[in-house]
């Protein structure tokens, strides 16, 4: 984060009496409500709020589920075993209970030997495995994207307070000097009237301020589990931000490494494998399958089998040559349709994001010189600020147009700070579209 300049040395500059009034202001507040000991470093918070992300854990066992899909699959040309009995009186010729021999114990086996479609449905599964490790990276980087964001506007807000706070005292003191001068007969009434509505813009704005920043320390706290108290951001630890040229292709960038392109191509390469896996269900395919049954006298094999023995086995190949189904046909059609479908959303997925990218990146230069013409505005309200008092000194001007011309000072900064703060804020949406957003938050040392 760039290092803002700080206003503290203008006070020092001012009337002995300014100073006075400000520091009476800000004592108060100081006092009640000191910081905590610790701020909370920017890398705490980003790691707090990765372990406390329900975002992340909701992607990362959806991960595990489609790892668990791809297995499912998979392990169909692994045997499938099972034991079990069919224990059963028997009276005359003995039938079958449920398809199966009544038997003592029976144990079976089924296996895929050779399977088109199920291949095709295996790299399906694998590849949305594959493609769930880019959804994880993409929830990873917007809870960053929004604890940074977050993180940067508190320490713009804080700096703002301060500012304001300064600016209040001004104006507060101002108006007292405008009421004195009324009551002299010096200045009007409309005068005093101006003073008040200045003093009460700055309050007006404190509160807008100070609401913003309970509802970011609020939303800090649930997100790095965290109280609001220990929200208090330490603006130095914050990692300068890379330069960004308008002569740099992001767009390129961001389609090599956003997890948001790589998701949806993998998606749409799933979908292209499931409709073939679906075309291919009308090819032969085999399976190896096994019985063994110990069959029992009682049920009267003995009497109606010549060759009756009590262990049987029985073991093969099971081939299928499915010639006919317009059921199937009908649904690798629609399969077809998926596939296209993901296509379409994949291309629209990398149009979207490039799009995104080159919007921001040229915003950038507008924010910079919104940035620029802030911190010449702010500069422009300090030599004034210096010339009044230059004019005090020989009597040309009063204490109130130095409260005045300090408070053009303190709002002039503010508005520098939002400046400066909407220009981190874009820098750092660029950073999370190119996939860059991680490395910068948590530098691979």
């Amino acid at each position: 984060m760039r290092v803002l300049p700080n206003p503290s040395w203008l006070i020092r500059r001012c009337a002995p009496l300014v100073l006075l009034a400000i520091l009476a202001f800000l004592a108060p507040a100081v006092a009640v409500a000191a910081p905590p000991d610790e701020p909370l470093r920017f890398r705490q918070a980003i790691d707090l709020a990765l372990q406390h992300s329900g975002i992340t854990a909701i992607a990362a066992v959806n991960e595990w589920r489609s790892q668990k899909a791809y297995e499912e699959v998979r392990n169909h040309y692994l045997p499938q075993l099972t034991v079990g009995s069919g224990l059963g009186y028997s009276y005359g010729f003995p039938l079958t209970l449920e398809g199966s021999a009544p038997s003592v114990v029976n144990f079976t086996s089924t296996q895929s030997l050779f399977n088109l479609s199920l291949k095709q449905f295996v790299k399906a599964a694998k590849i949305d495995w594959k493609a769930s490790s880019f959804d994880v990276q993409d929830k990873r980087s917007e809870v960053i994207l929004d604890t940074a964001v977050s993180y940067a506007q508190l320490v713009n807000l804080t700096g703002k307070l301060g500012t304001l706070a300064e600016a209040q005292a001004a104006a507060d003191k101002a108006e007292s000097v405008t009421e004195q001068r009324v009551k002299e007969g010096v200045d009007s009434q409309l005068e005093l009237t101006k003073s008040q509505l200045a003093a009460a813009r700055i309050r007006l704005r404190i509160a807008d301020a100070q609401g913003q920043a309970d509802v970011l320390r609020e939303h800090l706290a649930k997100t790095t589990g965290l109280t609001p108290a220990e929200i208090q951001p330490d603006p130095e630890s914050m990692p300068a931000l890379p330069l960004i040229s308008q002569e740099d292709d992001l767009a390129a960038r961001a389609a090599a490494n956003s997890p948001v392109i790589k998701l949806a191509e993998q998606r749409s390469e799933a979908a292209a494998a499931r409709a073939k896996g679906e075309h291919k269900a009308t090819l032969p395919f085999a399976d190896l399958a096994s019985q063994y049954a110990y069959l029992a006298r009682y049920n009267n094999y003995d009497q109606y089998f010549l060759k009756y023995t009590s262990n049987n086995l029985a073991a093969g190949l099971n081939i299928k040559f499915p010639f006919f189904n317009p059921v199937q046909k009908a649904h690798a059609a629609l399969a077809d349709a998926d596939s296209i479908v993901a296509r379409k959303e994949a291309d629209l997925t990398r149009y979207r994001v490039g799009e995104d990218t080159l919007r921001l990146q040229r915003s950038l230069r507008q924010l910079q010189a919104a940035r620029d013409v802030a911190k010449l505005e702010w500069q422009v309200s300090v030599g004034d600020l210096a010339g009044v008092q230059a004019r005090m000194q020989t009597g040309n001007a009063n204490l109130r147009d130095a409260q005045l011309a300090q408070l053009d000072v303190n709002d002039k900064f503010a508005a520098y700070l939002d400046a400066e703060f909407e220009l981190t804020r874009t820098e750092l949406q660029l950073l999370r579209l190119t996939g860059e957003l991680e490395n910068w938050a948590i530098p691979t040392p």
